[in-house]
């Protein structure tokens, strides 16, 4: 039995290799047709990354030609057999296999037989007939295949990375918006409604930009909240400041209404004020004289302010009024109106600031999503130009090879092809 079992582990080798062989064909052609229906599929509906769909194809393949390998790996008898069958040995081998333990002569001369046969015999002959060709072209002509189109320009995957890209720009835009609106939050004046309104016009454009469905879009929700947050702003407030500032210069000339007037001069609305509702309290201790000198201060006051400020101006020139004609309590009154009125400005600074700085994070905001528009535009672009090249390069092609079919000997020596190719691309951001 040694040479029996010599000759079939051989064909067993034979056998298991040349089906290993094939069902790895096998594999690799189902990997491919599936990648190549990936490839397929993604032009119509995209999907990024599409590596791990890849990978499943070729892992799919592994599965088949690991699973089609096992299921073919023959039996000891299943050798014997196909050896008698493909070397002509009339059963000698699987007869041997099948009486392997019995015992008697009859069985001995059989042993015997097949011995001597099996040392003669060629195992290579065993072999599965033929190659497979048919499923190692199949695997060349899909790769192939696959490998044009993975290469190929692919619009709609490319707009599903653009529109990814932009969309978390939009929603980096949108995180950002949403700083300001907690800085705008905390600020000491909340309680104000203008300053409430800035909140509101904030949350607005997060919303705008984050639902937005393309960056300009976007841009656009950002400059109508840029308008929107001027609109709120004081359009006079610079000239209030000067108004102010030429009523300080009037008061510092008087000892009394001095220290009120430099702060109106240095434009320190707080201080101002304070010095206001201060000097509206130390009218009671004025001599009669001081009152009308004060009442002259707030009066030249009140006339330089009269164009810029008039709400602190009226203010002033009542405040003088009373003061002259001895109303002590109606010039405090007057005086703290525009100890109000310098409050006021002060909060209206204050907004100005709040809304300048909101105004200016969002043009940064909107520079970088206008950045992200254009570079989209850019790609879009820069795909529909190789499309076109792509189909002038092919109907070169053919213009050559109609020059080329002409015959020599005719009136024109020279062969003219004419190609006309278009290719289109499209980019959106």
């Amino acid at each position: 039995m040694e040479r029996v079992d010599g000759l079939l582990n051989r064909a067993r080798g034979i056998l298991v290799g040349a089906r290993a062989l094939t069902w790895a064909a096998r594999g690799l052609a189902i990997a491919a047709a599936a990648g190549f229906a990936i490839e397929v599929l993604i032009r119509f509906y995209p999907i990024d990354p599409v590596l791990p769909e890849l990978a499943g194809c070729a892992l799919l393949g592994l599965v088949v030609a690991s699973g089609g390998w096992v299921r073919a790996w023959p039996s000891r008898l299943q050798v014997a057999r196909l050896a008698d069958v493909r070397l002509g040995g009339r059963e000698r081998l699987s007869t041997a296999v099948e009486f392997a333990a019995a015992e008697g002569f009859l069985v001995w001369r059989q042993r015997a037989d097949a011995g001597a046969w099996a040392a003669e015999a060629d195992a290579a002959a065993v072999s599965d007939p033929g190659w497979p060709v048919r499923s190692a072209a199949l695997a060349l002509a899909a790769g192939g295949a696959l490998l044009l189109l993975a290469l190929a320009p692919n619009p709609a995957l490319h707009n599903l990375r653009v529109q990814r890209a932009t969309q978390a720009a939009q929603d980096q835009s949108s995180a950002q918006i949403g700083q300001l609106v907690k800085q705008a939050e905390k600020s000491p004046n909340g309680s104000d409604p203008q300053q409430q309104k800035l909140v509101q016009d904030l949350k607005n454009a997060q919303q705008a930009v984050k639902k937005a469905p393309d960056p300009q879009s976007a841009v656009a929700a950002l400059s109508q909240a840029q308008s929107d947050i001027r609109s709120l702003q004081d359009p006079n407030l610079a000239k209030k400041e000067q108004a102010a500032s030429a009523a300080g210069q009037q008061l510092q000339a008087n000892a009394a209404t001095a220290k009120a007037g430099q702060a109106l001069s240095s434009g320190d609305n707080q201080a101002a004020a304070s010095q206001l509702n201060q000097l509206a309290a130390s009218l009671p201790q004025m001599s009669r004289a001081e009152q009308q000198q004060t009442a002259n201060s707030l009066a030249q006051a009140a006339a330089a302010s009269a164009a810029g400020n008039p709400k602190l101006s009226q203010a002033l020139q009542r405040a003088s009024d009373a003061l002259r004609q001895g109303d002590t309590a109606a010039a405090q009154q007057a005086l703290q109106q525009a100890a109000q009125a310098e409050q006021e400005q002060a909060a209206s600074e204050n907004f100005n600031g709040d809304s300048n700085q909101a105004i200016n994070n969002l043009q940064q905001t909107k520079s970088q999503l206008e950045q992200q528009a254009q570079a989209a535009q850019q790609q879009g672009q820069g795909q529909s130009g190789q499309g076109q090249q792509a189909g002038q390069g092919q109907q070169a092609g053919q213009g050559q090879q109609a020059g080329q079919g002409q015959q020599p000997g005719q009136g024109q020596q020279a062969g003219q092809g004419q190609g006309q190719g278009q290719g289109q691309g499209q980019g959106q951001g």
